[in-house]
């Protein structure tokens, strides 16, 4: 199956303060502005990693208690939260992880941060956090 890393979430409490420290740090670019994603009660950032758009960056913050994210944060204080990759056809995608062994964790869910292009989360049986995005075109 063919797959491409698109990113690298990162759970973190301020946006602004991780995006100037990562700018400062890493000489991250802004690739995108704070991006609301209702679908999972949080806000995004895209940052570039030094070599083009990909992999990138995201930072996530809550944007309610309600948020699928809260508990992380609560939790471990923020961090490495999930990888996410592209992939050419979200469907076989979902078959291939489910034959082995991962959690698909809900439907297959429109991205507000990847220009609503159909996006999936799963759980892997070695305990790590996917998001699988599909190809956009073009």
């Amino acid at each position: 199956m063919e797959m491409r890393l698109d990113h690298i979430g990162f759970v973190v409490k301020d946006i602004e303060k991780y995006r100037d420290y990562y700018i400062k740090t890493f000489c991250c670019k802004p690739l995108s502005g704070i991006v609301d994603e209702p679908a999972h009660g949080v806000k995004i950032m895209f940052l570039e990693t030094g070599y083009g758009d990909m992999p990138m960056i995201e930072l996530i913050t809550p944007s309610s208690k309600e948020s699928k994210v809260t508990g992380f944060l609560e939790k471990t204080g923020g961090g490495i939260h999930h990888l996410a990759y592209e992939i050419p056809d979200i469907h076989k995608a979902i078959e291939h992880f489910k034959s082995l062994g991962a959690l698909i964790l809900g439907d297959i869910v429109l991205g507000a941060g990847h220009n609503n292009t159909p996006t999936v989360w799963l759980y892997t049986s070695e305990k790590n956090l996917v998001e699988l995005i599909q190809k956009q075109d073009g």
